[in-house]
């Protein structure tokens, strides 16, 4: 089993009773070196019978995202540790780029939910954004320890980014190799990756109670992809699509209410205080 390595960088003070936050470095399961920020909550020394919540951003995102950041406080406050860290080819974590593929970053995940086990994590909770969002879903099909996820803004047709980019753009990708991206260049690689993704079969497969949310003024996802994942989810579930918000929920408006809801949902279906055991839980 991948384990967080046991290198920690350095242990800093968080925000006034919220606990303190530790860098830790993970690896994935391929093997790739992992950078990420373990928020660990007032007196909590170790992650035995304590929820975790996982962070996952998006493509063109890091650990240092505004919605990370400000859902690790609030729900440190709560009692909740929460990991958020850097998908390989992205911010301090190793790889490049151009390498990204959904594979890659499932991998990453899996191998970040196996080191936080080795701290003793048991119960999980998925977060995601954008691409993050079905890098989560997908890896929630296959972990029954997942017990609550929230999906924002995600992905649940990856050929759709296919279909919207039109066989020219996609001709040219191709022919070139690689694809210009606001962060650089993105290989065939994530082209040819999305095919092996069915999403929104892996949603039908989900244990976990999941909240998905969206905007429905989104012009990266179409809100239509919330639409047919909420359909595929078997229950517990909740569709939440804010009028008039982006893909980035930059309104502070639309963001409050993303973070509130995203908090309320974690804390309904999997307490901070539920400490129970397992056999007691019907888990």
């Amino acid at each position: 089993m991948v384990s967080i390595t046991n290198v920690t960088l350095q242990r800093e003070n968080a925000s006034a009773g919220s606990g303190a936050i530790e860098r830790v470095t993970l690896a994935s399961r391929r093997g790739v070196r992992l950078a990420g920020l373990l928020h660990l909550p007032v007196g909590a020394t170790d992650l035995r019978e304590r929820p975790t919540v996982v962070l996952c951003h998006g493509m063109e995102s890091t650990k240092e995202g505004t919605k990370h950041h400000a859902l690790a406080g609030r729900l440190g406050a709560l009692g909740y540790a929460c990991l958020r860290f850097d998908f390989s080819y992205v911010g301090e974590s190793e790889g490049i780029f151009e390498d990204l593929t959904i594979s890659g970053e499932v991998d990453d995940l899996a191998g970040a939910c196996a080191g936080l086990r080795g701290r003793g994590a048991r119960d999980l909770v998925l977060v995601g954004s954008s691409l993050g969002g079905t890098v989560a879903l997908l890896y929630a099909a296959t972990d029954p320890d997942v017990r609550a996820l929230v999906t924002i803004a995600a992905v649940s047709r990856p050929l759709g980014i296919v279909e919207r980019l039109g066989p020219e753009a996609v001709g040219a990708w191709r022919r070139n190799g690689y694809r210009e991206e606001a962060t650089g260049r993105l290989k065939c690689g994530f082209l040819d990756d999305l095919a092996h993704h069915d999403v929104l079969a892996a949603a039908r497969a989900l244990r976990a109670a999941t909240l998905v949310t969206h905007g429905d003024l989104d012009d990266i996802v179409p809100v239509a992809d919330a639409h047919a994942l909420y359909a595929a989810l078997p229950a517990p579930k909740a569709l939440a699509v804010t009028p008039g918000c982006d893909h980035r929920y930059s309104d502070p408006v639309h963001l409050e209410a993303l973070l509130a809801r995203t908090v309320a949902w974690i804390a309904t279906h999997l307490p901070a205080a539920d400490r129970r055991p397992r056999a007691a839980r019907g888990h």
